[in-house]
């Protein structure tokens, strides 16, 4: 038996200019394992040039990789559903962004799986919110800062009016219980604290199996919580969720963490909280991004700003590609992938998946 008697599946693989370096399939599931073919977009080509350089390619592929955060691709329309007969998978990092050029409900009923690789940064993000934690209950920062000044304490370090020290024992409230938030649920883990969550998403027993209590609302939940973690994704549903009410439901002296997106914030309120000291917070993402020069919660010394860099880093990117080819390649093979978009996602992000029963 001979390599012709089982034919390689052809793999296009779309790649941004920007991307090229997360999308290099040496080293990924796809070296040995797929035909590669290639198309390359760049920032300057016309929609017009993009389409071309992708429906002349498009025909002999078995499955599309697309770089990490490349969604740039041509709509799908039925006329290029014809020149892709044999396509059953198209997987990349798209961050639930499928709306202009694709129709899930239609692909999945083309028999095309959809694999989004945006979870596969769940470790990484999780991470980083523990570790912004961990510096606001410290101020790790701030004596970072005091050592270069050439200055010294032999203060006990403790702010005073704040929650700070340990976080072991703590009482921590997930606002959202979706990816991030349930490995940073993991994570916390060794620290034994006290888990709170709100989400009409997730039923009791999975929070129950987690060990986590369910708060009633998230004003109930800002309310019961020395920590407070944001881990709601942006959707027309909850955009500005995390409300006036609910921060002023913060108790004085909590933590606030917030690595998803600002538009579920109604950042004004939290802005004036912060910096009135009496909550601190720990934001990387903002709106807009880059903040103004001049916005006050830059230098303010209750709030620790970090430039969107929760998942943005060589590792990560690397991994969501690494993910989109082998669940690729699991799909030809006849395997689930291990991150298919579904229906119920597309609902999700789209505010309109009705909450589940308790």
């Amino acid at each position: 038996m001979t390599d012709l008697d089982h034919p390689l599946p052809a793999v296009l693989l779309a790649t941004e200019h920007h991307a090229r370096r997360h999308a290099d399939p040496a080293g990924s599931p796809l070296a040995g394992h797929a035909t590669l073919l290639r198309v390359e977009w760049n920032d300057e080509m016309e929609d017009d040039e993009r389409a071309a350089r992708f429906d002349a390619a498009i025909g002999d592929a078995d499955a599309l990789v697309v770089s990490p955060w490349s969604a740039r691709l041509p709509r799908f329309t039925a006329e290029r559903w014809a020149k892709a007969p044999r396509l059953k998978a198209i997987a990349g990092t798209f961050d639930n962004r499928f709306g202009h050029w694709i129709d899930i409900a239609d692909a999945l009923g083309r028999g095309v799986a959809l694999i989004d690789t945006s979870r596969s940064m769940t470790p990484t993000v999780a991470e980083f919110a523990l570790a912004m934690t961990l510096n606001l209950l410290r101020d790790i920062p701030a004596a970072v800062q005091l050592v270069r000044q050439g200055e010294w304490t032999t203060r006990a370090q403790d702010d005073a009016g704040f929650v700070a020290g340990d976080l072991t024992g703590r009482r921590v409230g997930l606002a959202g219980y979706c990816s991030i938030n349930r490995r940073y649920a993991e994570l916390l883990a060794p620290f034994r604290p006290t888990l709170t969550a709100h989400d009409p998403f997730v039923p009791d027993a999975a929070l129950a199996r987690a060990g986590i209590a369910r708060a009633a609302s998230l004003r109930d939940l800002a309310a019961s919580s020395e920590i407070f973690v944001v881990g709601i994704p942006p959707t027309p549903a909850t955009e500005g969720i995390i409300g006036r009410d609910v921060i002023a439901a913060l108790p004085r002296g909590s933590l606030f963490v917030l690595v998803t997106r600002m538009a579920v914030v109604e950042q004004a309120a939290l802005w004036a909280r912060a910096e009135a000291g009496e909550i601190r917070a720990a934001v990387d993402v903002f709106a807009p991004e880059p903040p103004p020069p001049d916005a006050s919660f830059r230098t303010s010394p209750f709030v620790l700003p970090t430039p969107h860099i929760a998942g943005n880093t060589a590792v990560c990117h690397r991994r969501c590609f690494t993910a989109a080819c082998a669940d690729a390649l699991a799909v030809l093979a006849g395997r689930d992938p291990v991150y298919p978009v579904t229906v119920r996602d597309d609902r999700l992000y789209q505010g309109t998946l009705e909450p589940v029963a308790p």
